[in-house]
Protein backbone atom coordinates (compact mmCIF):
# COMPACT_ATOMS: atom_id res chain seq x y z
CA UNK A 1 0.00 0.00 0.00
CA UNK A 2 2.70 2.14 0.90
CA UNK A 3 4.34 1.90 -2.67
CA UNK A 4 0.97 2.18 -4.08
CA UNK A 5 1.03 5.60 -2.95
CA UNK A 6 4.47 6.98 -3.30
CA UNK A 7 3.92 5.67 -7.07
CA UNK A 8 0.79 8.11 -6.90
CA UNK A 9 3.32 11.08 -5.44
CA UNK A 10 5.82 10.18 -7.76
CA UNK A 11 3.64 10.22 -10.67
CA UNK A 12 2.36 14.03 -9.50
CA UNK A 13 5.82 14.99 -9.14
CA UNK A 14 6.67 14.00 -12.72
CA UNK A 15 3.32 15.63 -14.35
CA UNK A 16 4.06 18.84 -12.36
CA UNK A 17 7.30 18.32 -14.30
CA UNK A 18 5.97 17.94 -17.91
CA UNK A 19 3.83 21.11 -16.64
CA UNK A 20 6.85 23.29 -15.73
CA UNK A 21 8.53 21.78 -18.90
CA UNK A 22 5.69 23.20 -20.86
CA UNK A 23 5.52 26.30 -19.28
CA UNK A 24 9.46 27.26 -20.20
CA UNK A 25 8.77 25.58 -24.14
CA UNK A 26 5.95 28.54 -24.48
CA UNK A 27 8.46 31.36 -22.54
CA UNK A 28 11.04 30.29 -24.99
CA UNK A 29 8.54 31.07 -27.99
CA UNK A 30 7.66 34.06 -26.17
CA UNK A 31 11.47 35.09 -25.44
CA UNK A 32 12.14 34.05 -29.58
CA UNK A 33 9.22 36.43 -30.93
CA UNK A 34 10.13 39.33 -28.47
CA UNK A 35 13.53 39.21 -30.49
CA UNK A 36 12.13 38.85 -34.30
CA UNK A 37 9.96 41.81 -33.33
CA UNK A 38 13.39 43.98 -32.56
CA UNK A 39 14.77 42.32 -35.55
CA UNK A 40 11.65 43.29 -37.79
CA UNK A 41 11.23 46.87 -36.49
CA UNK A 42 14.66 47.47 -36.61
CA UNK A 43 14.33 46.68 -40.56
CA UNK A 44 11.47 48.90 -40.51
CA UNK A 45 13.60 51.79 -39.37
CA UNK A 46 16.18 51.07 -41.97
CA UNK A 47 13.46 50.89 -44.85
CA UNK A 48 12.17 54.45 -43.68
CA UNK A 49 16.20 56.07 -43.42
CA UNK A 50 17.23 54.50 -46.83
CA UNK A 51 13.94 56.04 -48.58
CA UNK A 52 14.94 59.46 -46.81
CA UNK A 53 18.36 59.11 -47.48
CA UNK A 54 17.45 58.18 -51.75
CA UNK A 55 14.63 60.99 -51.80
CA UNK A 56 17.34 63.78 -50.77
CA UNK A 57 20.28 62.18 -52.41
CA UNK A 58 22.47 61.40 -50.04
CA UNK A 59 23.81 58.58 -51.50
CA UNK A 60 27.10 57.85 -48.76
CA UNK A 61 24.50 57.75 -46.18
CA UNK A 62 22.03 55.12 -48.30
CA UNK A 63 25.29 53.20 -49.38
CA UNK A 64 26.06 53.28 -45.60
CA UNK A 65 22.71 51.84 -44.96
CA UNK A 66 22.40 49.54 -47.93
CA UNK A 67 25.75 48.09 -46.25
CA UNK A 68 24.13 47.47 -42.89
CA UNK A 69 20.70 45.69 -43.81
CA UNK A 70 22.98 43.64 -45.94
CA UNK A 71 25.28 42.61 -42.96
CA UNK A 72 22.10 42.19 -40.92
CA UNK A 73 20.82 40.09 -43.38
CA UNK A 74 22.25 36.62 -41.89
CA UNK A 75 21.56 37.10 -38.61
CA UNK A 76 17.91 38.08 -39.64
CA UNK A 77 17.84 34.79 -41.17
CA UNK A 78 19.32 33.04 -38.58
CA UNK A 79 16.75 34.23 -36.10
CA UNK A 80 13.44 33.64 -38.63
CA UNK A 81 14.31 29.85 -39.03
CA UNK A 82 14.73 29.47 -35.36
CA UNK A 83 11.58 31.09 -34.37
CA UNK A 84 9.98 29.45 -37.36
CA UNK A 85 11.02 25.92 -35.84
CA UNK A 86 10.12 26.91 -32.25
CA UNK A 87 6.11 27.85 -33.18
CA UNK A 88 5.96 25.28 -36.44
CA UNK A 89 6.54 22.57 -33.96
CA UNK A 90 3.21 20.23 -32.92
CA UNK A 91 1.85 21.08 -29.77
CA UNK A 92 2.79 18.51 -26.82
CA UNK A 93 0.01 17.16 -25.11
CA UNK A 94 0.64 16.20 -21.53
CA UNK A 95 -0.03 13.04 -20.60
CA UNK A 96 -2.81 12.03 -17.97
CA UNK A 97 -1.98 10.92 -14.08
CA UNK A 98 -3.35 7.22 -14.95
CA UNK A 99 -0.60 7.35 -18.61
CA UNK A 100 2.24 8.23 -16.44
CA UNK A 101 1.39 5.65 -13.44
CA UNK A 102 1.30 2.55 -16.14
CA UNK A 103 4.10 3.87 -18.00
CA UNK A 104 5.65 3.49 -14.72
CA UNK A 105 4.31 -0.48 -14.31
CA UNK A 106 5.65 -0.77 -18.25
CA UNK A 107 9.40 -0.11 -16.79
CA UNK A 108 8.90 -2.77 -14.25
CA UNK A 109 8.08 -5.42 -16.89
CA UNK A 110 10.11 -3.94 -19.95
CA UNK A 111 13.55 -2.90 -17.63
CA UNK A 112 13.49 -4.19 -14.45
CA UNK A 113 12.74 -2.50 -10.73
CA UNK A 114 13.02 1.13 -11.20
CA UNK A 115 14.01 3.15 -7.73
CA UNK A 116 12.54 6.56 -6.85
CA UNK A 117 13.96 8.84 -4.65
CA UNK A 118 11.23 11.27 -3.54
CA UNK A 119 13.19 13.55 -1.23
CA UNK A 120 15.51 14.25 -4.13
CA UNK A 121 13.01 13.84 -6.61
CA UNK A 122 14.35 11.03 -9.23
CA UNK A 123 14.01 8.03 -10.76
CA UNK A 124 16.34 5.60 -12.56
CA UNK A 125 16.87 2.31 -13.81
CA UNK A 126 20.43 0.24 -13.38
CA UNK A 127 21.47 -1.70 -16.64
CA UNK A 128 22.93 -5.29 -16.98
CA UNK A 129 27.08 -5.03 -16.58
CA UNK A 130 27.78 -3.91 -20.26
CA UNK A 131 30.72 -4.89 -22.18
CA UNK A 132 31.63 -3.74 -25.66
CA UNK A 133 34.58 -5.66 -27.70
CA UNK A 134 35.61 -7.33 -24.70
CA UNK A 135 35.68 -4.53 -22.53
CA UNK A 136 34.10 -4.59 -19.56
CA UNK A 137 32.08 -1.08 -18.64
CA UNK A 138 30.22 -2.54 -15.51
CA UNK A 139 26.66 -1.78 -15.27
CA UNK A 140 25.40 1.77 -15.44
CA UNK A 141 22.63 3.70 -13.45
CA UNK A 142 20.13 6.32 -16.24
CA UNK A 143 19.08 8.85 -13.31
CA UNK A 144 16.40 11.37 -14.11
CA UNK A 145 15.89 14.38 -12.29
CA UNK A 146 12.37 15.86 -11.77
CA UNK A 147 13.72 19.37 -10.93
CA UNK A 148 15.59 19.36 -13.86
CA UNK A 149 12.91 18.07 -16.88
CA UNK A 150 12.37 22.14 -17.33
CA UNK A 151 15.91 22.67 -18.59
CA UNK A 152 15.27 19.89 -21.01
CA UNK A 153 15.77 22.63 -24.21
CA UNK A 154 18.97 23.71 -22.89
CA UNK A 155 20.57 20.73 -20.90
CA UNK A 156 20.65 16.82 -19.92
CA UNK A 157 17.91 16.14 -17.07
CA UNK A 158 19.42 12.99 -16.44
CA UNK A 159 22.88 11.30 -15.59
CA UNK A 160 24.66 8.14 -16.79
CA UNK A 161 26.22 7.29 -14.19
CA UNK A 162 29.23 4.18 -14.15
CA UNK A 163 28.72 1.80 -11.05
CA UNK A 164 31.55 -0.02 -11.53
CA UNK A 165 33.77 2.29 -13.92
CA UNK A 166 36.32 1.00 -15.91
CA UNK A 167 36.96 4.19 -17.64
CA UNK A 168 39.05 5.01 -20.62
CA UNK A 169 43.54 5.24 -19.55
CA UNK A 170 43.19 8.71 -21.30
CA UNK A 171 40.45 10.16 -19.56
CA UNK A 172 38.23 9.31 -16.30
CA UNK A 173 35.86 11.45 -17.11
CA UNK A 174 34.75 8.92 -19.78
CA UNK A 175 33.30 5.93 -18.63
CA UNK A 176 31.79 4.62 -22.16
CA UNK A 177 32.71 5.31 -25.60
CA UNK A 178 29.64 7.61 -25.76
CA UNK A 179 29.72 8.75 -22.16
CA UNK A 180 31.93 12.15 -20.66
CA UNK A 181 31.31 13.62 -17.53
CA UNK A 182 28.02 11.39 -16.83
CA UNK A 183 26.69 12.85 -19.80
CA UNK A 184 25.27 10.94 -22.83
CA UNK A 185 26.21 11.42 -26.25
CA UNK A 186 22.91 10.81 -27.78
CA UNK A 187 23.72 11.27 -31.58
CA UNK A 188 20.61 10.46 -34.01
CA UNK A 189 18.34 9.46 -30.50
CA UNK A 190 18.34 13.20 -29.24
CA UNK A 191 14.95 14.19 -30.97
CA UNK A 192 13.12 10.80 -30.06
CA UNK A 193 14.57 11.15 -26.46
CA UNK A 194 13.44 14.65 -26.14
CA UNK A 195 9.57 13.59 -27.21
CA UNK A 196 10.28 10.86 -24.94
CA UNK A 197 10.18 13.13 -21.97
CA UNK A 198 8.42 16.01 -23.08
CA UNK A 199 5.17 13.22 -23.59
CA UNK A 200 6.49 11.51 -20.06
CA UNK A 201 6.84 8.33 -21.68
CA UNK A 202 9.77 7.17 -19.15
CA UNK A 203 9.84 3.57 -20.28
CA UNK A 204 10.31 4.57 -23.94
CA UNK A 205 13.11 6.96 -22.64
CA UNK A 206 14.95 4.95 -20.43
CA UNK A 207 14.97 2.00 -23.12
CA UNK A 208 16.32 4.29 -26.06
CA UNK A 209 18.97 5.43 -23.53
CA UNK A 210 19.71 1.41 -22.57
CA UNK A 211 20.11 0.80 -26.29
CA UNK A 212 23.07 3.24 -26.90
CA UNK A 213 24.53 2.23 -23.88
CA UNK A 214 24.55 -1.48 -25.32
CA UNK A 215 25.87 0.10 -28.80
CA UNK A 216 29.18 1.15 -30.29
CA UNK A 217 29.14 3.93 -33.10
CA UNK A 218 33.44 4.17 -34.15
CA UNK A 219 32.46 7.48 -35.67
CA UNK A 220 31.90 9.80 -32.47
CA UNK A 221 32.94 8.07 -29.76
CA UNK A 222 34.82 10.40 -26.70
CA UNK A 223 37.41 7.66 -26.27
CA UNK A 224 37.67 4.50 -29.32
CA UNK A 225 37.85 1.31 -27.97
CA UNK A 226 40.83 0.83 -29.63
CA UNK A 227 42.37 3.32 -27.25
CA UNK A 228 40.66 2.11 -24.47
CA UNK A 229 43.42 1.58 -22.34
CA UNK A 230 45.68 4.03 -23.58
CA UNK A 231 49.33 4.16 -24.22
CA UNK A 232 51.97 4.48 -21.59
CA UNK A 233 54.33 7.50 -21.84
CA UNK A 234 58.00 5.66 -21.98
CA UNK A 235 59.26 8.59 -20.22
CA UNK A 236 56.75 9.68 -17.23
CA UNK A 237 54.13 7.08 -17.42
CA UNK A 238 51.11 8.59 -18.03
CA UNK A 239 48.88 7.80 -20.45
CA UNK A 240 47.35 8.96 -23.10
CA UNK A 241 45.21 8.14 -26.06
CA UNK A 242 46.69 7.20 -29.28
CA UNK A 243 45.78 10.84 -30.86
CA UNK A 244 47.43 12.88 -27.95
CA UNK A 245 51.19 9.61 -28.30
CA UNK A 246 54.35 10.67 -30.20
CA UNK A 247 55.91 8.39 -31.77
CA UNK A 248 60.76 8.40 -31.55
CA UNK A 249 61.71 6.35 -34.32
CA UNK A 250 65.32 6.88 -33.07
CA UNK A 251 64.72 5.17 -29.82
CA UNK A 252 61.67 3.82 -31.43
CA UNK A 253 59.50 4.29 -28.27
CA UNK A 254 56.03 6.40 -27.61
CA UNK A 255 55.65 9.33 -25.50
CA UNK A 256 53.33 12.05 -24.50
CA UNK A 257 53.46 15.52 -25.70
CA UNK A 258 54.82 16.95 -22.36
CA UNK A 259 57.93 14.53 -22.83
CA UNK A 260 58.35 15.09 -26.75
CA UNK A 261 58.96 17.92 -28.98
CA UNK A 262 59.95 18.29 -32.87
CA UNK A 263 62.93 19.05 -35.15
CA UNK A 264 62.64 22.77 -35.95
CA UNK A 265 64.20 22.12 -39.19
CA UNK A 266 62.89 18.86 -41.24
CA UNK A 267 59.54 18.65 -38.35
CA UNK A 268 60.41 14.93 -37.17
CA UNK A 269 58.48 13.69 -33.49
CA UNK A 270 61.86 13.60 -31.25
CA UNK A 271 62.24 12.61 -27.26
CA UNK A 272 63.23 14.83 -25.25
CA UNK A 273 66.22 12.38 -24.81
CA UNK A 274 66.88 11.72 -28.50
CA UNK A 275 66.46 15.75 -29.27
CA UNK A 276 69.91 17.68 -29.70
CA UNK A 277 69.79 21.51 -28.33
CA UNK A 278 71.88 23.46 -30.90
CA UNK A 279 74.17 25.91 -28.61
CA UNK A 280 73.89 28.76 -31.10
CA UNK A 281 70.03 28.96 -31.83
CA UNK A 282 69.01 26.79 -28.79
CA UNK A 283 66.43 25.15 -30.72
CA UNK A 284 65.96 21.33 -30.62
CA UNK A 285 66.90 19.35 -33.63
CA UNK A 286 66.86 15.56 -34.62
CA UNK A 287 70.38 13.88 -35.07
CA UNK A 288 70.20 14.22 -38.78
CA UNK A 289 69.96 17.56 -38.74
CA UNK A 290 73.26 18.30 -36.92
CA UNK A 291 76.53 18.58 -38.04
CA UNK A 292 80.09 19.45 -36.27
CA UNK A 293 82.31 22.91 -37.19
CA UNK A 294 85.07 22.05 -39.08
CA UNK A 295 87.51 24.14 -36.83
CA UNK A 296 86.43 23.59 -33.01
CA UNK A 297 84.20 20.31 -33.83
CA UNK A 298 81.52 21.15 -31.32
CA UNK A 299 78.08 19.93 -32.83
CA UNK A 300 75.56 22.67 -33.73
CA UNK A 301 72.25 22.25 -36.25
CA UNK A 302 73.46 22.90 -39.70
CA UNK A 303 71.24 26.37 -40.19
CA UNK A 304 73.73 27.79 -37.54
CA UNK A 305 77.12 27.05 -39.81
CA UNK A 306 78.49 28.81 -43.03
CA UNK A 307 78.72 27.88 -46.09
CA UNK A 308 82.39 26.78 -45.14
CA UNK A 309 81.22 24.45 -42.27
CA UNK A 310 82.07 26.86 -39.44
CA UNK A 311 80.15 28.11 -36.35
CA UNK A 312 79.68 31.64 -35.79
CA UNK A 313 82.53 31.89 -33.22
CA UNK A 314 84.93 30.36 -35.19
CA UNK A 315 83.88 32.70 -37.94
CA UNK A 316 84.15 35.81 -36.53
CA UNK A 317 87.38 34.40 -34.90
CA UNK A 318 88.60 33.79 -38.63
CA UNK A 319 87.53 37.30 -39.96
CA UNK A 320 89.42 39.11 -36.72
CA UNK A 321 92.58 36.65 -37.79
CA UNK A 322 92.84 37.12 -41.53
CA UNK A 323 91.77 41.50 -40.34
CA UNK A 324 95.38 41.23 -38.04
CA UNK A 325 97.17 39.68 -40.45
CA UNK A 326 96.16 42.68 -42.92
CA UNK A 327 96.73 45.14 -40.63
CA UNK A 328 100.52 43.65 -39.85
CA UNK A 329 101.02 43.71 -43.60
CA UNK A 330 100.05 47.32 -44.15
CA UNK A 331 102.32 48.58 -41.07
CA UNK A 332 105.32 46.72 -42.42
CA UNK A 333 108.35 49.48 -43.89
CA UNK A 334 109.05 49.03 -47.30
CA UNK A 335 113.02 48.49 -48.65
CA UNK A 336 114.12 52.15 -49.61
CA UNK A 337 116.73 51.95 -53.00
CA UNK A 338 120.04 52.01 -51.89
CA UNK A 339 122.01 55.50 -52.49
CA UNK A 340 125.35 55.06 -54.09
CA UNK A 341 128.61 57.35 -53.19
CA UNK A 342 129.69 60.05 -55.43
CA UNK A 343 132.03 58.99 -58.40
CA UNK A 344 130.86 55.35 -58.02
CA UNK A 345 129.98 54.44 -61.86
CA UNK A 346 131.57 57.42 -63.14
CA UNK A 347 133.90 56.62 -65.72
CA UNK A 348 137.57 57.75 -65.41
CA UNK A 349 139.15 59.84 -68.03
CA UNK A 350 142.71 59.70 -68.32
CA UNK A 351 144.36 62.95 -69.36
Amino acid sequence: MKKYKNIIKLSNLLLDALNKLKTARLQKIQASLEDFSYKCSDATKDSHLFYAAVEKRWFSSAEKIRTRVNRNLSDFSYHLQRFKDLVSSDETKLPKLSCIFAELSQIDQDIGEYQFDLKEKTISVITEPITLDDIPLGPFEIKLFLNEINKLYTDSPYRVIALEPNPAGSDSCVTHPHVSSEKLCEGDGVVSIRKAIEQGRLCDFFTMIVNILQTYNPDSPYVSLDDWEGISCYDCGYTVSGDECYYCEYCDRDYCSNCSTYCQMCDTTVCLGCAYECPSCNEPVCQNCTTKCKECEEVFCKDCLTEEGLCQNCEENRKENQDEEQKEESTEPTASPAVQPDNVGKAIVHA
